[in-house]
């Protein structure tokens, strides 16, 4: 009898494995709809790259990621070639570099040549990220905000000589990027840099960096991006310029070393290091005093962008794989996923999922609105407070949904070899760090707000999305989101007429507030388009749980909906 036990429950395990999805797009309805509404005509032309990028991430791409990131099998530093001389050197597993062959094959960089297609480029990154960083998704932001950097101020000379390897698809011929700004000293305090540019005497118009840089993701990179104080330029950040500097010159190693890669907690089969500049030769990218301004307008913004991009795609893995083991998992004489306790985290999973999807595509598509000249420079200004607490939220609710999966798997969902979710909740947890931590990111709203009036365009954007919103059948939730609007621009008022220390204390709070009007109404969007489609779908279910889990201040003890609503939304089909 036990033997029979035994195998029956090795017989579901199995049917989990193989009823998890093989084309990550065919099985989201949701974000079929998500870009449909956002791309228009546009979606059928796409398709064909979006099916092949989501068919690969499920199945090679998979295998590969699980393989290159075996503590066996992580990035090694090989300093000197045989012969003693420096090379500074990266060595990877195969299987990483056929992963990124895969990666840039899907054309998730090359399609940023014309203006306009970030959300196609975001679309393609979010299945990508199904399987993680995986070693490769913070190369291609990296890369992104190289692109879009050189795009919008490179000189024409540095355009024609790099844009071409940093658009290639064959992973072979790539160019790719890094940007290096953390120091030791200052972290997060980016004013507090103290890399030297001093000009070059012999390359006019060229300058040599001297100095440490703590913290290098993609320090494998053919070009970095480096934040450096030229020589006698005024402290603090007005005194920062940004520099391209090459990692080979004339064969050799441009005057770097590599002092140790760094051991990290997640994403890590992409290796990130400590470095050393010893006069290594550089070119200013952009005008030498708008430096810390490219850095925080370009290169952060975009990365920022791509990091809330990993956190849907980390989130959506995180409810196939908890999703598909509940139906098949049994537990107590029924598929777990029937206890109401179960079903409860299951759908807390996807309408956080939902929300966070729906948010990160709109600015997505926002951005291409901007770079196709069809939207105003308000919306560049509230586009800014989007990204900065669209970053905040995503990654703190990432680490948050791939917990809840182990949660549903249980002791299972801890083991390495049993599912991917251990390596994403050692991801997750280093989303939330890079790019700015929360409270930086919550300290440049404030600043933002005090300094610039950008709360003025934030809150005229979420007024003008809620004014679109006008089917019948929502003006319970178009009540709901106006008096949560005019309860969120009352609050920002409030911290702005307060003291500084006050304003400080309680702007993360402000912020999450923001985030939660964001998330509702970028939901609700979703929902008074697809009933203008006649298309049926849980939509209107998740924007009702949406409500009770992050807006209804009521005991959900006495919601007597609450129950229907969960079992409603976690027993569709995995979406």
């Amino acid at each position: 009898m036990d033997e029979n036990r035994n195998q029956q429950a090795r017989t579901s395990l199995t049917a989990w494995q193989t009823h998890k999805p093989m084309d990550y797009l065919q099985a989201d309805t949701n974000i079929q709809w998500v870009l449909q509404m956002h791309m228009g005509e546009d979606y059928s032309r796409h398709l064909p790259m979006l099916s092949k990028a989501a068919s690969m991430s499920a199945s090679r791409m998979d295998s590969l990621a699980i393989n290159s990131n075996r503590d066996e099998n992580l990035p090694r530093l090989n300093r000197f070639n045989n012969v003693g001389e420096r090379i500074e050197e990266v060595v990877f597993h195969p299987d990483y570099h056929e992963l990124g062959a895969c990666v840039w094959d899907t054309g998730v960089l090359t399609v940023l040549e014309q203006p306009g297609n970030e959300l196609l480029s975001g679309a393609l990154s979010y299945f990508i990220a199904h399987n993680g960083e995986a070693g490769h998704a913070c190369p291609v932001a990296c890369t992104a905000g190289l692109i879009k950097l050189l795009q919008q101020v490179g000189s024409a000379e540095q355009k024609k000589r790099y844009l071409p390897q940093l658009l290639e698809t064959d992973y072979a011929k790539r160019l790719h990027g890094a940007q290096f700004v953390t120091e030791v000293q200052g972290g997060s305090d980016v004013a507090a840099i103290s890399c030297v540019a001093v000009a070059d005497t012999k390359c006019k118009g060229h300058y040599r960096i001297s100095g440490e840089k703590w913290f290098c993701s993609v320090i494998d990179a053919g070009l970095f991006v480096l934040a450096a104080r030229p020589e006698g330029a005024p402290q603090g950040t007005q005194g920062l310029s940004l520099f391209l500097i090459p990692r080979i010159v004339d064969g050799e190693v441009n005057d770097f070393t590599l002092r140790r890669l760094k051991y990290k907690l997640g994403t890590r089969s992409m290796a990130s290091a400590e470095v050393d500049f010893n006069g290594a030769l550089a070119e200013p990218i952009g005008p030498l005093e708008e430096g810390f301004k490219n850095l925080m307008g370009i290169v952060l913004d975009t990365s920022r962008v791509h990091n809330a991009v990993a956190a849907c795609g980390l989130m959506r893995r995180a409810c196939i794989e908890a999703q598909t083991y509940a139906r098949h998992r049994t537990a107590f004489g029924k598929p777990i996923i029937e206890h109401p306790t179960v079903a409860q985290i299951l759908a807390r999973m996807k309408v956080i999922t939902s929300a966070a999807t729906a948010t990160t595509f709109r600015l997505l598509a926002m951005g291409d609105r901007l770079a196709t000249g069809r939207a105003s420079e308000d919306i560049t200004k509230a586009r800014r407070t989007h990204v900065n607490i669209n970053k905040y939220w995503t990654s703190i609710q990432c680490t948050q949904v791939v917990r809840d999966a182990i949660e549903v798997l249980g002791g299972n969902g801890t083991i390495e070899e049993f599912s991917v979710l251990p390596r994403l909740y050692r991801d997750a947890i280093v989303l939330e760090s890079w790019e700015g931590t929360h409270n930086t990111l919550c300290a440049q709203v404030l600043r933002d707000f005090a300094t610039r009036k950008l709360h003025v365009p934030w809150l005229a954007d979420l007024s003008d999305v809620l004014s679109s919103i006008t089917h019948s059948s929502l003006e319970v939730h178009h009540s709901r989101a106006t008096l949560l609007l005019n309860h969120v621009a009352a609050r920002i008022e409030r911290l702005l007429s307060s003291e500084a220390d006050y304003a400080s204390l309680h702007i993360r709070s402000v912020v999450d507030h923001m985030c939660t009007l964001n998330n509702y109404l970028s939901l609700l969007i979703e929902l008074d388009w697809e009933l203008s489609q006649n298309i049926e779908s849980e939509k209107g279910l998740m924007i009702e749980l949406y409500y009770c889990l992050f807006i209804d201040q009521a005991d959900p003890m006495n919601n007597l909906e609450l129950p229907g609503l969960i079992q409603g939304i976690c027993m569709e089909s995995a979406r």
